[in-house]
């Protein structure tokens, strides 16, 4: 938890809080040495614990400014604007680390589990329409609100295509971007079920003759 505030950048922070002893040359290179770290955290571990070290270290780091600003003497302009710059940095992280978390929420344990833990079975089906066509079939079956979670959270279509994939065996790459294209159609809006509605009436006309 404490990995980014035993740095020597919050040390010096700290430094300035108690009045003597004051470096600002040194701040720039101790700010860069902070900033590596930052980059250098790993980003395929527990992404909520990042996330909550990071804000760990910016409560801090906010304690620290206003401590800093209630001093009646000793400041140091140099201090406060590092200050600053540290906490728009951590604020950076903090909101690259939120998106990440919400277009990713399946890969950090934060997805829904739609089906028993540990059936992994691997299925024979294969999906022979696009990816689009897919998205649309989905959208279209939650809008019909044909399908729900058993556990009665609330489900995003991304929820149910990961769960499609699964069955057929697919990833579909840059789903937000092709979601978003699916969505935004001006015309011919549902083409892959107006053709599967001409399929299947075929296939009763077929049946019946």
């Amino acid at each position: 938890m404490r990995t980014l505030t035993n740095t020597p950048l919050f040390g010096m922070f700290a430094s300035y809080m108690e009045g003597p002893g004051l470096v600002p040359e040194n701040l720039p290179a101790a700010y860069d040495d902070f900033a590596d770290l930052l980059a250098g955290l790993p980003q395929d571990g527990d992404k909520i614990r990042q996330l909550r070290r990071l804000n760990y270290a910016r409560l801090e780091l906010s304690f620290m400014r206003q401590a800093c600003s209630a001093m009646s003497e000793g400041r140091h302009v140099l201090y406060d604007v590092f200050i600053n710059k540290t906490l728009s940095l951590l604020d950076a992280e903090i909101e690259m680390m939120k998106e990440c978390l919400r277009h990713h929420a399946d890969d950090v344990g934060m997805g829904m589990e739609l089906r028993p833990q540990g059936c992994k079975r691997k299925s024979s089906l294969r999906w022979n329409g696009t990816d689009n066509d897919l998205i649309e079939l989905v959208a279209a079956l939650m809008a019909a609100g044909a399908v729900d979670c058993a556990e009665g959270k609330k489900l995003t279509i991304v929820d149910v295509i990961r769960v499609f994939e699964d069955a057929f065996n697919i990833k579909i790459n840059a789903l937000y971007t092709k979601r978003g294209k699916v969505f935004d159609r001006c015309t011919d809006s549902t083409p892959f079920i107006d053709s599967l509605r001409k399929s299947y009436i075929r296939m009763l006309d077929e049946r019946l003759a």
